[in-house]
């Protein structure tokens, strides 16, 4: 059995028993004192192994949060890199996009500039046409003026010579059928020397290109004219030039179609 106390220490423990004690009894008591010390160092000794291993328990703790820690922490250094890589890039992004915003600026003022152009042109633009529509306008006064002078003329030979008929004055005329007057054209009688007791009302359009609308309004005229007019009705279309479809119209309406060189194309029947 291990002692608990070195050689020198018993002995001189031993001889100090001994003075109070007998041998045996001296004997006795430090055995039972050894025990004493041993049961002492033991409980000491369990007591400290314990501390020893919560000490590295908690030693063991700690390094495993330290151990976290270093990896919460090399985690926490990844993620401020990838915002520092992103934080470069949002800058090197916001450079670009004010580069951006210049140079929309500049060519936004670029642009006002030229709209201000093109308003400025456009003004001069609209006084120009403004002027050429009074132009075109007393021109075309002047043309619809000598195209129904002309018509005058030719409607009246073309009658004569394909149907005989005595034409009397074709002329402009104002006809007031109901509330609303009517401007016609070339308005006039002819007489038919087979038929002399009915009248013939000579009715028409003259154009110098005349279109599909002004078609059907001079059909409609006819329609009313038709309705206060006794005798006869000759509606006629006279122009310089008609398209195919136009023409077509006409013939589909019951119209006649004479053209500026004295050509006629009677009403289908």
């Amino acid at each position: 059995m291990t002692q608990p106390l070195g050689a020198w220490d018993r002995d001189a423990l031993l001889r100090e028993l001994q003075k109070v004690f007998d041998p045996q009894t001296a004997d006795t008591a430090l055995r039972v004192f050894e025990q004493v010390v041993l049961s002492l160092v033991k409980d000491e000794f369990r007591a400290l192994r314990e501390a020893i291993e919560r000490l590295c328990e908690a030693h063991r703790r700690a390094e495993e949060r330290l151990s976290r820690l270093e990896e919460g922490m090399a985690r926490l250094e990844e993620t401020v890199a990838r915002l520092a890589e992103a934080q470069a890039r949002t800058e090197a992004r916001v450079d670009r996009l004010e580069a951006a915003v210049e140079r929309l600026e500049a060519a936004v003022e670029r642009l006002e500039a030229a709209v201000e152009r093109l308003a400025e042109a456009q003004a001069r633009t609209d006084r120009a046409v403004e002027k050429l529509a009074q132009e075109v306008g007393g021109l075309s006064r002047t043309v619809g003026g000598d195209l129904e002078d002309i018509g005058y003329i030719v409607v009246h030979d073309v009658l004569e010579r394909e149907f005989g008929w005595q034409v009397g004055v074709l002329e402009r005329a104002w006809q007031y059928w109901g509330r609303e007057p009517n401007e016609i054209d070339l308005f006039g009688q002819a007489v038919d020397p087979a038929n002399p007791t009915e009248p013939i009302w000579i009715l028409g359009e003259a154009k110098y290109n005349i279109t599909r609308r002004e078609v059907e309004d001079f059909a409609r005229l006819v329609k009313r004219a038709r309705r206060h007019l006794q005798g006869r009705i000759f509606p006629v279309c006279f122009c310089y030039r008609a398209r195919p479809e136009v023409r077509e119209r006409i013939r589909q309406l019951g119209l006649n179609l004479v053209f500026s060189y004295g050509r006629l194309v009677p009403a289908e029947t």
